[in-house]
């Protein structure tokens, strides 16, 4: 007689790979949010910009305020920097394979013959070797994302920092 899933050791692994596979879930979850954010906010921020360079703008035939060589080159790093940020949150949305079941092996579950089976022990090995496999790949994926999130929040903040050094060159005539 088959011993029942409560009575092996796998009913235990199989709740811990099932809280890793949520977990994994919920990272990707996370991670495409702030990479959202990372696109509006840069996106934001390089609006601000170039209505900045309205005003400074030379050939605007109203009274216009001129920005010295050197502020206008932190002020193009700063764009370059923002856009740099957006498309790194861009890239923590761009979708992945997570390796989910396919439908057809769904459906090859679902027969009559795997459906009855009384087997619950390898029915539950079965189910977590699937999840560990997506886990797998979850993690691979989730960490290029967080990867293009710390980059996007580094350039983020490589922008934020050209901005301010560029108000210093003009608040100081530098």
């Amino acid at each position: 007689m088959s011993p029942k899933l409560d009575e092996v050791s796998g009913a235990s692994y199989g709740r811990t790979i099932k809280d890793q596979l949520d977990e994994e879930r919920a990272r990707k979850s996370s991670l495409e949010a702030r990479g959202i954010g990372i696109v509006t906010s840069s996106g934001a921020l390089a609006t601000l910009l170039f209505g900045l360079v309205t005003f400074t703008r030379g050939t605007n035939p109203q009274l216009h305020w001129d920005v010295g060589p050197l502020a206008k080159g932190a002020l193009l790093v700063s764009v370059v920097l923002f856009a740099t940020a957006a498309l790194l949150g861009l890239a923590a949305n761009f979708p992945g394979d997570y390796k989910e079941l396919k439908v057809a092996k769904l459906r090859e579950r679902v027969t009559s013959q795997q459906w009855a089976d009384a087997n619950v022990v390898e029915a539950a090995r079965r189910d977590a070797e699937a999840n560990v496999g997506t886990i797998d790949a979850a993690r691979g994926i989730n960490g290029k994302k967080a990867r293009a999130i710390r980059w996007g929040i580094a350039a983020e903040a490589g922008a934020a920092t050209a901005v301010a050094l560029a108000v210093a060159l003009e608040i100081f005539g530098l």
